[in-house]
């Protein structure tokens, strides 16, 4: 089933447990080193805490928009963690981002409340390391709509592996009108698959997402916030099946901005994806939505001005 992210984990975990270990090692290793300057993770609150406790600046890459950042409990383990540094407690839910935020995704993407004015946004590079599509892909099927569907490099490592929603999507796609691309994880072999190959749908270990996604109409994502990334700057529509971790937020945002629609775990049967897959595909107000998406995605300057960015904060 579907696990949401609470904010009591959320403050336990990433404001409690891992930065006050972070923020000693960072401390220890600032002593000889001496940074100007702290830019760290969003959800990764060590960071934040030694520029705090050294004075300099700091700013954030924020890699999960939906954590509940802002949450009350969020910030009370926060002033617990500064209180154990000798540091002030603050009454500012974003304190932690209100100097510098870098986005990569445009401000559409956040929420109205959680758009702050210290943010700036970018378009990331498209990553030149994937090399050429693999040709048996490239040889697809080209009368039908493309659906792509992957659930992620951890997906694998859960219990009993996916194996069950793998084997929905697939079976799924066998029986809808398109040519579908299931990636099954970097460490499943095609060939021991031993579920069903419909004749339209293409089995693979491994997928150049990014490129793929560019002629795809329809993606099939756990909502992960790279793949979500990835298809909101290639215009493409999605069908959210989130996981774990922030991906049941993602999902829930993308049906928010109309770009996507969103099915938990729990709910996934053949007949519930295929209905979704069918709206996404025949609903071509998503498909524009996408595109808005995409077009200011593009409208963002590169990521490499991040370092301009960051630096105007030590000056």
């Amino acid at each position: 089933m579907t696990v949401e992210l609470s904010p009591e984990f959320f403050a336990s975990a990433f404001v409690g447990h891992l930065a006050e270990a972070g923020a000693q090692d960072l401390l220890e290793v600032a002593r000889s080193w001496q940074p100007d300057l702290i830019l760290h993770e969003s959800t990764e609150y060590g960071g934040y805490l030694a520029a705090e406790c050294l004075g300099i600046p700091h700013g954030a890459l924020d890699i999960a928009p939906m954590a509940p950042y802002a949450h009350p409990v969020v910030t009370e383990e926060l002033n617990r963690q500064r209180g154990k540094l000798g540091l002030a407690p603050v009454s500012d839910a974003w304190h932690t981002f209100r100097a510098f935020r870098a986005g990569v995704v445009p401000e559409d993407f956040y929420p109205t409340d959680s758009r702050l004015p210290s943010a700036r946004y970018y378009q990331v590079p498209a990553q030149s390391a994937q090399g050429a599509l693999d040709p048996d892909i490239a040889q697809l099927s080209t009368d039908r709509p493309l659906v792509l569907a992957t659930l992620g490099s951890n997906a694998t490592r859960l219990p009993g592996g996916a194996q069950t929603l793998l084997e929905t999507i697939v079976e799924t796609l066998g029986e809808l009108p398109v040519t579908g691309v299931v990636a099954l994880g970097a460490d499943r072999d095609p060939r021991q698959w031993d579920g069903a190959r419909p004749d339209n749908v293409h089995l693979t270990s491994f997928v150049q997402q990014e490129l793929l996604l560019r002629s795809s109409d329809l993606f099939i994502t756990h909502a992960g916030f790279n793949g979500t990334r990835e298809a909101l700057a290639a215009g493409v529509p999605m069908v959210a099946v989130p996981l774990f971790a922030e991906q049941s937020h993602n999902a829930g945002r993308l049906q928010q901005l109309g770009v996507g629609t969103r099915i938990d775990v729990q709910d996934v049967t053949r007949n519930s994806l295929a209905e979704a897959a069918r709206n996404v595909l025949e609903d071509r107000s998503y498909r524009s939505r996408a595109q808005g998406l995409q077009r200011r995605s593009h409208a963002l300057p590169d990521l490499n001005r991040l370092v301009e960015d960051a630096a105007a904060l030590v000056a």
